[in-house]
């Protein structure tokens, strides 16, 4: 994996500042949709570079996504949260983050790209149409 280049000015540290702030927001209100602004945020920055691509800004939304979402998480009541199910799903969730991750190497950025707008399609289009 090729590390992200630092940011260069403080135009592109505003904005990921200000990207950030915002990420976590939607994070504290939704409980989820933080890793997406991040994904954004990364492509944004780093576009004109050759070198970074989508796995790299994937990675990184997700380095940065964990944080926030511990902080939500520590914010909102157990029950909200759905205490007795947090367990259950943070083992296996871990063991896919850790699959998914090993298997990025072997997709391609576009493949990548393309699975990243389903998932959000279908997660937008339950949101709205489920119950």
């Amino acid at each position: 994996m090729i590390p992200v280049p630092s940011l260069k000015g403080r135009r592109s540290i505003s904005l990921a500042a200000a990207g950030a702030l915002f990420a976590g927001i939607v994070n504290g209100l939704l409980g989820t949709g933080a890793g997406t602004v991040f994904f954004l945020i990364t492509q944004k920055l780093y576009r004109t570079d050759g070198d970074v691509g989508a796995r790299d800004c994937f990675a990184c939304a997700m380095a940065a996504v964990f944080p926030v979402s511990l902080l939500s998480l520590v914010n909102y009541p157990a029950d909200a949260a759905g205490g007795d199910l947090l367990l259950p799903l943070l083992i296996p969730g871990a063991v896919g983050g850790l699959l998914g991750a090993l298997l990025s190497d072997r997709i391609g950025q576009k493949t990548l790209k393309k699975i990243f707008a389903a998932v959000t399609v279908f997660g937008g289009a339950y949101m709205i149409a489920g119950r």
